[in-house]
């Protein structure tokens, strides 16, 4: 056999098997449900009125299909979840999952906010939540300043 052909399969073959951990490998063969990517954006209120509503979303994107816990945290304290996100294909070996609700505004906020899933190490972006409430409806539908 031509030696630098060896030599050449063998330096091609190491770099396959040098970009999986042991630990990556559950029993019976199967990668572990790990968490690749995250994404989060949110979408302020369009008014300067509240009570008014926000959009939250967020992406995970995963090595396999699964079900990954994923917590929201707002910058300086606070955390909701864990919220379950199923990731499943979505074609050309890309596995994501969806979570998104609407956040009720009923005063003035300027906060930042992430995304993470703790246990398979993935994070989002910090991304703004914001508004002014400069004005306020009253109880009976009027304004109030």
């Amino acid at each position: 056999m031509n030696s630098k052909f060896l030599t050449a399969a063998i330096f091609a073959f190491s770099g396959f098997v040098g970009t999986a951990n042991a630990l990556d490998i559950q029993q019976g063969g199967q990668p572990k449900l790990k968490v690749t990517k995250m994404q989060m954006a949110i979408k302020s209120p369009a008014t300067n009125a509240c009570p008014a509503q926000a959009k939250l979303k967020t992406w995970v994107f995963t090595n396999k299909a699964g079900t990954v816990d994923v917590y929201i945290a707002r910058q300086g304290g606070g955390v909701s979840g864990p919220f379950k996100v199923a990731s499943k294909a979505t074609g050309n070996g890309v596995f994501m999952g969806t979570y998104s609700r609407s956040l009720n505004i009923h005063q003035p906020i300027d906060a930042m906010y992430r995304a993470s899933a703790p246990k398979q190490k993935g994070l989002s972006n910090w991304v703004p939540l914001k508004a002014n409430c400069s004005f306020g409806l009253g109880g009976n539908g009027e304004l109030q300043n």
